[in-house]
């Protein structure tokens, strides 16, 4: 399996399109091939390379048919320069940028790009544990609206846990419809585990929270200096969100949180990211455009 982030490297190994398709085909029939019509575990050589035909039922199954490459038109090598560009590069790119460089019309970088962000989704056990500080802001640049107003932007739960040399560990971005108690309970409960030790500012929804949930401490922000680091993480994803793609429509920052919140949680593996994220594509269903427009319609 390939590992890294040096470009160099990454064009020895995949020089053609056939080099890109052996290497979904040793992802997918890694543990041996299984018919996805009748479930037949032996096959025969299909009509090309990349295929396997069912010895039970004779159909002839592609590599990428019924995982996220299934009905993507560029050529298969474009497809993995791109997954390589946005897996190593540390802030990732714009679509503008990525087809540029890959040859595509932003259009298409744009689509690939979104089928790339649908399969970082987190884990359901994957919550933040030990001592967790929470915080809420808005997503959206100036606004002339007063006070929390999510008339004009949008709302996002920051949760990050605090190491014990006061360090960062992981992070959670969740996107949240408004600041009232029930809205924050819940993203508390998705994205923080029942045994960490929450602080929060004094927000009064917190308030209501603590009187219910135990394991949730009040601290007054004092501007920001009693979470330092939570509150320089959220510094950080707003440059990220205005440095590297410049704007995001309401629809979609959903997308962005998952990509920052996979990006930032895995920045110490960053090597193993390029066939991780092969590997969710292989074996996640297909996202033609219509399923993606599904996902943001749910996540909005």
């Amino acid at each position: 399996m390939f590992k890294g982030i040096n470009a160099i490297e990454f064009s020895k190994r995949f020089q053609t399109n056939k080099d890109c398709y052996e290497y979904l085909v040793s992802i997918k029939w890694a543990n041996g091939y299984a018919c996805s019509k009748c479930g037949c575990t032996e096959s025969h050589k299909g009509r090309m390379f990349y295929y396997r035909r069912c010895k039970k039922c004779g159909y002839d199954e592609s590599v990428t048919a019924n995982t996220v490459f299934h009905g993507v038109k560029i050529p298969m090598l474009k497809a993995f320069h791109m997954v390589f560009r946005i897996t190593s590069k540390k802030k990732g790119m714009s679509t503008i940028e990525l087809g540029t460089e890959v040859g595509v019309q932003q259009k298409t970088a744009w689509l690939f790009k979104r089928k790339v962000q649908a399969v970082l989704n987190r884990d359901k056990n994957e919550k933040l544990n030990g001592d967790v500080h929470i915080d809420e802001t808005l997503i959206g640049g100036f606004s002339s609206a007063v006070g929390r107003s999510t008339e004009t932007k949008e709302a996002l739960m920051v949760a990050v846990e605090i190491l014990p040399d006061g360090r960062t560990g992981n992070l959670s971005l969740e996107h949240i419809e408004s600041f009232k108690a029930d809205e924050l309970k819940f993203a508390i409960k998705k994205t923080v585990s029942n045994d960490a030790a929450i602080k929060t500012d004094a927000y009064h929804s917190y308030k209501k929270l603590a009187k219910e949930m135990s394991n949730i401490t009040i601290q007054y922000s004092q501007k920001g200096s009693a979470m330092e680091e939570l509150h320089k993480q959220i510094m950080q994803f707003k440059n990220w969100l205005r440095g590297t793609h410049h704007h995001c429509s309401s629809e979609y920052l959903f997308a962005y949180t998952a990509e920052y919140e996979y990006r930032f949680n895995r920045r110490n593996r960053r090597k193993g990211l390029f066939n991780d994220v092969l590997q969710r594509m292989i074996h996640q269903i297909p996202h033609p455009y219509n399923y993606l427009k599904t996902l943001c319609v749910y996540n909005t």
